[in-house]
């Protein structure tokens, strides 16, 4: 178990006691979605990185489209 400061354990109940979930349940919660956004921030990274190195390129939303749909049309 975690124990939380004040100042993060009293918004984390009046969140529990609206929402009607355990105080444990909206911690994971927002653990998870820490996680989730740290991981996406890294690959984002990543990818600008390789931009800037020249190792990867940029295409269009369109051009994209019509890969997508290529792609599906060969199967």
């Amino acid at each position: 178990m975690i124990t939380l400061p004040e100042h993060l354990e009293k918004p984390f109940l009046h969140i529990a006691e609206l929402e009607h979930k355990p105080v444990n349940t909206l911690i994971e919660q927002a653990l998870t979605e820490f996680l989730e956004d740290y991981y996406d921030v890294q690959l984002a990274e990543a990818a600008i990185k390789r931009l800037q190195r020249g190792e990867s390129e940029l295409i269009s939303l369109e051009d994209a489209e019509r890969m997508l749909h290529e792609m599906e049309c060969e199967n």
